[in-house]
């Protein structure tokens, strides 16, 4: 590693119990480097993709209307669970929209948008939804077996009930 570059961590987030508890261990490791660091969130939307069948793309569009508004109101739980950090250390937020399963838009974006070489991708043992994770699976197997940087699978998951005692 270049002493000059930062340590740079990728968090996978979403408002799982699975994702925050990655966000959150991500968060206490680099509060404990004793390097420089760049620490990203991100948020990926991901959408069905389009068909060839005019009466099937109808049904996709409405349903990427919906997985777009779903994101939205998670983009905010996310950003509101993360804020909890930014007295401790300084962060980036990164949301990414495209088609296809969780797992390799971010090894995609990993790849070839960020510019940047990674040092560690931390996500939660979760899985896609819906017809998708019959298809794609756990986002964590798939990062695991297509990156070329470490991956940290975090298995535990936050208590959001703590949160709610602390209301």
């Amino acid at each position: 590693m270049d002493a000059l570059r930062p340590y740079t961590v990728v968090v996978r987030i979403d408002s799982t119990p699975e994702g925050y508890a990655a966000a959150e261990y991500a968060s206490s490791l680099c509060l404990k480097l004793k390097v420089k660091f760049r620490l990203i969130f991100l948020f990926v939307v991901a959408l069905y993709r389009k068909t060839g069948l005019q009466l099937i793309n109808r049904q996709t569009d409405q349903l990427n209307a919906d997985i777009r508004e779903d994101a939205e109101n998670e983009m905010v739980r996310c950003k509101q669970f993360i804020s909890r950090f930014e007295s401790l250390l300084q962060y980036e937020w990164i949301s990414i929209k495209d088609e296809g399963n969780v797992g390799p838009i971010i090894a995609r974006f990993i790849k070839d948008s960020l510019h940047t070489p990674v040092d560690l991708v931390v996500v939660g043992r979760t899985a896609d939804v819906g017809i998708k994770k019959i298809v794609g699976g756990h986002v964590s197997d798939y990062l695991l077996a297509n990156l070329s940087c470490p991956v940290m699978v975090v298995k535990d998951t936050y208590d959001v009930s703590d949160d709610e005692n602390d209301k």
